[in-house]
């Protein structure tokens, strides 16, 4: 069964594995990552990885663009999709990762369903954690960007 804890000593253990690689992403998250050549670019290549209904591993849908040689970025971004049946209260995520993130509010503008971010600034990029923003939020997303 995957608890809270689980899935924020998770995202520790891939914030140490940098630089992002498709393989050692797979690997710790226990899913196939596809590349997907029609979502790439010059810049980035993309790659998608979602569970299968056979297993229950903390993330659902992941997705990873790892920086070509044109990427003025030295690695990469990790966008997961957290798995509905699990709730992380922000709480948790404070008393692990710290008690003073940046807030970052989606904009008027954005839909309804958009998280909002506790956003951890790392010497390699930020760390930001997606709530919900329903009566009792609960994390959504996490995302890793290396960018630094």
């Amino acid at each position: 069964m995957t608890t809270a804890s689980n899935i924020l000593a998770l995202v520790s253990n891939l914030a140490e594995s940098r630089p992002f690689k498709p393989e050692g992403v797979a690997r710790l998250l226990g899913l196939s990552l596809q590349p997907e050549p029609a979502m790439s670019n010059d810049y980035f290549n993309i790659y998608y990885g979602s569970t299968d209904g056979t297993q229950a591993p903390p993330f659902h849908q992941v997705e990873l663009r790892v920086p070509t040689d044109k990427a003025s970025r030295k690695d990469g971004l990790l966008l997961c999709r957290v798995e509905p049946t699990v709730r992380v209260t922000r709480e948790e995520v404070l008393g692990r990762f710290g008690p003073s993130p940046e807030l970052s509010s989606p904009s008027p503008r954005a839909p309804l369903d958009s998280p909002v971010y506790l956003v951890y600034s790392r010497p390699w990029g930020s760390l930001r954690f997606g709530f919900s923003r329903d009566d009792t939020p609960s994390l959504v997303s996490v995302v890793l960007d290396a960018d630094k």
